[in-house]
Parts: structure tokens; C-alpha cells; sequence
């Protein structure tokens, strides 16, 4: 899908074109086919192409230029609602189509009588740069704001000199080959100073702000995504501790109730899961750099099942108090390269989320593990609230999250996104449906994967029904 600084570029850009139709006809008569002529290489039938070209030219000028630039700017940014901007587009385009139809349905294609258009023009001309200026003045970004300004004083300039002088100017225009007749106030013959200037202004700006200040910019960018980094890295530290502490504090809990119950073994197996949690969580504190997007991997061999285990084992208190079904099926058995901590600490994300969007009863959580054609995939499905369509393609991005909880920084996943960049894999959302619940899969690339076996089963686990043999990668 096309973002939207694409279609604003595509749209002011567009403009630019058109606004350059005038000329090229106008350069067509009076240099190209004089020059052509003068040296015997104007055969009738380039002849017929250049003459065609100059008409279809000064048409799109008459009849679309002003549309294409009020849709510029409807793009730049004042509707923000990608919808309405789709709407407007159509709904505008309506008129100048009915012009241009008439034009060519009852007139001559090469005769312009610009009073039947004139002040649809103006209209469209008029309310674009209305909407440049409205883009401009509900700007909050500084920097972005000025340089609305500058495009918005510049662009609204020179399309009033145009209109004023190609469109109020003219009265009729008439294209022969090779030869046309004018009625006008000859203001248009000012162009040329007019544009020598707009060129020297964009020249100016260019080096204003542009090769000359680019080195400050350059590093005013580079101290601000430092910044970021630092304060992603801090937060995500921050996530990673507040993960562990909700485990070792319900360990805790159960420990103590194992105590006061007698069941001396059972306390002895919670307080080495505590140890287990806060050994990891010490790993973890030494790994994480004081940039986010610095994880350097420190890579080995681990056995899936001993993986697997390291992550749902410090869970299964919390899991059997919530009387939450939890289900391991691991298909392909072997070895993965890989970081562990890092690896255990994504999939200890996935599970707490999985956890947190969980009914207090009834929960269904499962973790798979099986081989696809060219990838090891890890999918963690739980039977949660879901995850609406509209916020997949955003829920790996820094800082987004969808938890009320005021301790919730929105980074786990994004987190879980670099870890598996850093591997190589990949991270998505295999399912989602409100009310039933999501599958989110880990793909590792298959020559991480030792198999303990070569018999290898490709097909899809379905945690929200029955199982169905497909391979999703």
C-alpha cells in the first residue's frame, strides 16, 4: 500500500507537471518546430506527432492543471482521514471530467474559449491553496511547519500569476500547425521572469536548507534517534524487570502458601523456579546495551525442548491458580542456533501477553513447534480477547499498545521484532478474531535448525478449533 508522503509527493509532483503544459505548447510553436524546420527534419509525420502533443498538452493545462493542484493539496496533509481524502479526490474530479468532456464532445480539440472555464479554474485554484495554507497552520511539528510555510507562500504565488495571466489574460486560443492566434492582455509574456524568479527562490531554499544545512541536520537526526535509542533501551530494561518481578512476586505468593500448607516439596520447586526467573532476569540486565537497537546475539546450540521448558516452567503455578490449560506440542526435534536469553525473553513476552488478554477461567494457551519448507516456526496461540484487524500492521511499532495498564510501555512486541531481525526471522500475526483469540508465530531461518530427526511433519496447529494440516510459511 502506497503511505501517504508518497501520494503527497505523487500529487505535488503531478501538479508541477501539468503547470508545465502551457510551456511545452508554447515551446513547440515558437523553438522546437522552428529549429526542426529551419534544418529539414520536420517530416509530416513528426510534424503530425508534434502538433497532436501541443494540443493535448494545452488541454490538460486548460482543463486539469487546476484540478491536479487542488488535489495536491488535499494530500498535504489538512484531512488527515485517508477515506475523506479518497472521497474528495473523486467527488472533485467530477466537474473538471465534465469540462473536458464537453471540450471534446462540442468544440474543436484545438480551440479554447477560456470563459467556459475560467472561473471553475479559479475555483479550484483558489481552494487549493486554501487547503496548502489550512495544512500549514494546523502543522504542530516545527520543523515540518516551515517547510508547509515556504510551500505553501510558494506554490500560492506562482499559481495566482498563472491563473492571472493564463487564465483571466487569455479570452481565446486557437492552435494551428504551424501557427496560433491569441487573444490575450499579453501579460503572459512576463512568464519568463516570473519563473526565472520562482527558480531562484527554490534555488535559494535548496541551499538554505537544504545542501548546506544538511550536515546540521545530519547530526540534529543523529543526537535525536540516539535519544530515542536510549530511552527505547531504558524502557525496554524497564518492561523486562516488570515481566520478571510479576513472576517471582506470584512464585512468592505460592511459596508461602505451600509452606503453610505443609507441602514442603511443592515449596521447594516454586523457590527454584524463583531462582530460575531471577537468574535469567540478571542475564538479562547484563545483555541489554544502552541502545535498543544494539542487541548484539550471542549465539549456541539449544535444545528446543529444554527451551520450551525454561519458559513455561516458571509460568505453571501462575497457570494452574487461573486453572489455564496450557498445551506443548512440539513437532520438530533438534537444536536451534540461537541467543538464548534474548530468544527466552521474546517468548516470555508472548506468553504474559497472551496471559494478560486471558479470561480469569477457562484459559486455552499453547505453544508449537514445527519445521516448514524453508523456516523453524514457533507459534504461541491463546484463546484471549483478540486483536482487531486495523491495529496488526501497528502493534510491533515502539511504544503502541493496546493495555489499559499504566505499567504497559508498549514495547515487548517491538522488542520481540528486533530479536527475531536479529536472527534473521520474523515475527507476525498468523490469527487474530475478537472474542476467540490470536496465534502469533516466531520463523527462523531452517539452517539455525538441527533436527533430531529427518522425519519431518509440515502442517498448522488451528489452536481455535480442531488441528488442520497446512504450512502457513
Amino acid at each position: 500500500m502506497l503511505s501517504q508522503h508518497f501520494r503527497k509527493n505523487f500529487w505535488i509532483g503531478l501538479s508541477l507537471l501539468c503547470g508545465g503544459m502551457a510551456s511545452f505548447t508554447f515551446s513547440i510553436h515558437l523553438t522546437i518546430v522552428p529549429y526542426l524546420s529551419s534544418r529539414g527534419l520536420l517530416n509530416p509525420l513528426l510534424s503530425n506527432l508534434l502538433y497532436t502533443s501541443s494540443v493535448a498538452a494545452i488541454t490538460v493545462y486548460f482543463y486539469l492543471f487546476a484540478y491536479v493542484f487542488c488535489i495536491s493539496g488535499v494530500w498535504f496533509g489538512v484531512i488527515r482521514k485517508r477515506k475523506n481524502t479518497i472521497l474528495i479526490t473523486i467527488a472533485l474530479f467530477i466537474p473538471a471530467a465534465c469540462l473536458l468532456g464537453n471540450h471534446l464532445l462540442n468544440e474543436p480539440p484545438n480551440i479554447f474559449i477560456i470563459n467556459s472555464f475560467r472561473w471553475w479554474d479559479g475555483f479550484y485554484f483558489i481552494l487549493g491553496c486554501c487547503l496548502y495554507f489550512a495544512s500549514y497552520l494546523l502543522e504542530k511539528e516545527a520543523e515540518a511547519r516551515r517547510s508547509k510555510r515556504r510551500i505553501a507562500f510558494l506554490f500560492s504565488a506562482a499559481i495566482l500569476w498563472a491563473f492571472s495571466t493564463d487564465f483571466l489574460g487569455f479570452k481565446t486560443l486557437r492552435l494551428e500547425e504551424w501557427q496560433f492566434q491569441l487573444e490575450s492582455n499579453n501579460a503572459w509574456k512576463n512568464n519568463v521572469f516570473v519563473v526565472l524568479g520562482l527558480v531562484v527562490t527554490i534555488v535559494y531554499f535548496t541551499l538554505k536548507y537544504g545542501f548546506l544545512g544538511i550536515k546540521l541536520r545530519i547530526e540534529r537526526e543523529r543526537l535525536n534517534s540516539s535519544m530515542r535509542a536510549l530511552t527505547l533501551g531504558v524502557s525496554i530494561l524497564n518492561h523486562s524487570i516488570k515481566n520478571e518481578i510479576q513472576k517471582i512476586s506470584y512464585l512468592a505468593e505460592k511459596t508461602g502458601d505451600y509452606i503453610h500448607s505443609g507441602q514442603s516439596a511443592k515449596s521447594q520447586q516454586t523457590l527454584e523456579q524463583v531462582q530460575t526467573v531471577a537468574n535469567h532476569l540478571l542475564n538479562m540486565v547484563s545483555r541489554i546495551k544502552d541502545k535498543a537497537d544494539d542487541i548484539a546475539l550471542e549465539e549456541r546450540e539449544l535444545d528446543i525442548n529444554e527451551l520450551i521448558s525454561s519458559v513455561t516452567s516458571p509460568l505453571k503455578p501462575q497457570l494452574e491458580g487461573r486453572g489455564i490449560v496450557l498445551q506443548e506440542l512440539i513437532e520438530s526435534k533438534g537444536r536451534l542456533r540461537c541467543d538464548p536469553t534474548h530468544l527466552k525473553e521474546t517468548l516470555s513476552n508472548l506468553l504474559q501477553n497472551a496471559l494478560d488478554v486471558m479470561p480469569e477461567r477457562n484459559g486455552s494457551l499453547s505453544i508449537h513447534v514445527y519445521t516448514g519448507n524453508k523456516h523453524l516456526l514457533i507459534n504461541v496461540a491463546d484463546n484471549g480477547c483478540g486483536i482487531p484487524k486495523e491495529q496488526h500492521s501497528k502493534i510491533f511499532e515502539p511504544f503502541y499498545t493496546t493495555k489499559k495498564n499504566t505499567l504497559s510501555f508498549g514495547l515487548g512486541l517491538s522488542y520481540c521484532a528486533s530479536v527475531m531481525q536479529k536472527h534473521n526471522g520474523s515475527i507476525r500475526i498468523l490469527e487474530s478474531e475478537p472474542g476467540k483469540g490470536t496465534v502469533i508465530g516466531l520463523s527462523f531461518p531452517l539452517n539455525r535448525f538441527t533436527t533430531a530427526s529427518k522425519a519431518n511433519r509440515y502442517f498448522d496447529w488451528n489452536p481455535f478449533s480442531t488441528a488442520r494440516r497446512i504450512n502457513r510459511f
